[in-house]
């Protein structure tokens, strides 16, 4: 007999389908384009482990050599990142044989007065909405090695949907869906990020709490 894949939701349990694959297979990101903005990701809640946003005018999405997103419990703060590459080109152009050219960026969001214990701690997150002004946290934006001096006067992270992934009736990994968006000055300057969604999946190899 074949294995069931579950997802858990509070108050219901979703059979997905009849599957065999490995738990392996489930750590490989799934591209389903956008119906209204190709370049992007569509908003998935099934573990596709993909992101993707507009920073100004270029192309923030996962990448498919980092692991997409982490969670980091670490000194009393927690954190949530997103890992991939800015400025991406055109996923036609890229399977018509040219280089990709991009750089490295991650975006860090702190979670205050969030103290998960383990991984499986997160579908606290579920239909959950930051406001990311608000004084006791950050968001951290790293582009290479450079760390870029924000401030940010507008913008939401949302955890539209956060449940539990069971394989075998055995959970392996908390799936995150949402959003995310803000306006910031950055020397002076209004810059956005923009059309910001998230279908990730995190296990305890990719929670920290130290």
């Amino acid at each position: 007999m074949k294995n069931l894949c579950y997802f858990y939701i509070p108050l219901a349990v979703i059979i997905l389908a009849s599957c065999s694959t490995s738990e392996f297979e489930l750590e490989k990101s799934v591209y389903e384009p956008d119906a209204v903005m190709p370049s992007l990701p569509a908003y998935t809640e099934w573990g596709y482990n993909t992101f993707g946003a507009f920073y100004e005018r270029k192309l923030f999405t996962y990448n498919d050599e980092e692991v997409p997103a982490k969670v980091i419990n670490s000194a009393g703060m927690t954190r949530f990142i997103l890992k991939g590459e800015l400025d991406r080109i055109d996923y036609d152009d890229y399977y018509d044989g040219y280089d990709p050219d991009y750089t490295l960026m991650s975006l860090t969001f702190e979670l205050p007065d969030f103290n998960p214990e383990t991984y499986t701690d997160l579908v606290l997150l579920n239909d959950k909405v930051i406001d990311l002004t608000a004084p006791d946290l950050d968001v951290i934006l790293v582009i290479g090695t450079d760390t870029v001096d924000m401030d940010i006067f507008d913008g939401e992270l949302e955890f539209k949907r956060v449940q539990h992934l069971f394989v075998d009736e055995n959970p392996v990994k908390v799936i995150l869906s949402g959003y995310f968006g803000f306006q910031a000055l950055v020397n002076g300057e209004p810059v956005s990020m923009s059309y910001g969604r998230f279908d990730v999946g995190v296990d305890r190899y990719d929670f920290a709490r130290y």
